[in-house]
């Protein structure tokens, strides 16, 4: 989980994981908070060509590598305002989005996917 920094403030693993799920689900978040909205919608704008393929390579180029336009990472909201972002890698994208859904509102927070 990151806050609206991008600073990481909580991370979990499940043992014996591979060893760039935490890169991932870093990037996940970190592309949810840089964008301002959950991958999942620029996944889906690229692929109905709104938005270029090449665009996601720039800003993961800019963004040092840290930025993954996967679904799974998801704004958390507080009241309507972001107050971070979490990012779940491991399954597919479509469950690594629900398990950070699950998640945010587990904590009785809103989900922005």
């Amino acid at each position: 989980m990151l806050d609206t920094g991008g600073h990481i403030k909580a991370s979990a693993s499940q043992d014996n994981s591979g060893t760039a799920r935490f890169d991932i689900a870093k990037g996940k978040a970190a592309a949810a908070l840089g964008l301002g909205f959950g991958t999942r919608q620029f996944y889906n704008l690229v692929n109905k060509n709104v938005l270029p393929a090449m665009f996601a390579t720039t800003i993961n180029g800019v963004t040092g590598g840290n930025f993954i336009p996967l679904p799974g990472g998801v704004l958390i909201l507080e009241a309507g305002e972001v107050i971070g972002a979490i990012g779940v890698s491991g399954a597919s994208s479509d469950r690594d989005e629900f398990i950070a859904i699950k998640a945010i509102e587990k904590l009785g927070l809103s989900a922005s996917a």
